[in-house]
């Protein structure tokens, strides 16, 4: 018999509910996670550069402290909204909620 719960039960029933909403709209959302320095910011600027000309470009920033990488990416003339997540290194469904 295993004895347990699902702890990231709830963070998956609201992420599901973010895609729903999502698709809903036709916004197409891509969510990069990697270890700091990895070079997502970076990756980010290099992609928004093609892009930004062609389909709306939007960031929502996770960061454990700064807006530094919200304001690097703001600086490429697009929306970049920065949330601080303390001492999480990413960022819960619950963060990019849209209710």
């Amino acid at each position: 018999m295993k004895v347990g719960q699902d702890i990231l039960l709830e963070n998956n029933l609201l992420a599901e509910r973010n895609r729903g909403y999502f698709d809903a709209k036709g916004i197409f959302c891509v969510n990069l996670v990697s270890a700091p320095g990895s070079g997502k910011t970076t990756l980010l600027e290099l992609t928004i550069e093609k892009l930004k000309n062609k389909f709306p470009v939007f960031v929502i920033e996770g960061d454990q402290q700064s807006m530094l990488d919200a304001e690097r990416l703001a600086k490429l003339g697009i929306p970049a909204i920065q949330i601080n997540t303390g001492s999480g290194c990413h960022l819960d469904a619950h963060m990019v909620n849209m209710d």
